[in-house]
């Protein structure tokens, strides 16, 4: 099965992202997404959902290599998700608050550009992390076939 076939059937199926966080903190992270960035409350809703899975399987993967810091080189954001996730930054301590509930640690935003990434490796692997999460991944947030870096992104150790 091809991972965009896996991600339409489990990813479908899968448990509610919102389910991660409290109703409040979902309501403040969508609200600042429509106000800020000018969308849909249906769209920042989805949006905050996806992030909040990236950030779950960004946790797990965390917990599985021991806390290295550079384990969340594995995978990426798409565009779309990058800018929830800058967004959702803005208010730090809440941002603090749901990266601790969820990853178990503050999710240093660091943005660097390499092969892995720029080859979309890195996107999916970090589409079947967040497969094995368990919560609903919506294939349409992931597979713009880029990265949320741009060109003259950092390189690692920058």
């Amino acid at each position: 099965m091809t991972l965009a076939a896996e991600v339409e059937v489990r990813g479908a199926l899968g448990k509610d992202p919102r389910e991660l966080v409290t109703p409040e903190q979902f309501k403040q992270m969508t609200d600042d997404v429509v106000e800020f960035d000018k969308v849909t409350r249906p769209y920042a809703e989805a949006g905050v959902a996806q992030f909040l899975v990236f950030l779950k399987a960004w946790g797990d993967t965390m917990a599985e290599v021991g806390g290295d810091p550079r384990a969340w080189l594995k995978f990426a954001p798409s565009p779309a998700v990058d800018k929830i996730w800058h967004r959702s930054m803005m208010r730090t301590r809440m941002f603090a608050e749901v990266c601790d509930t969820i990853a178990g640690r503050y999710m240093h935003h660091l943005p660097i550009m390499d092969a892995d990434i720029q080859s979309g490796m890195a996107t999916e692997r970090g589409l079947s992390a967040m497969l094995d999460t368990g919560y609903r991944v919506d294939l349409e947030w992931w597979m713009e076939g880029r990265s949320c870096c741009p060109e003259n992104c950092g390189t690692i150790g920058d």
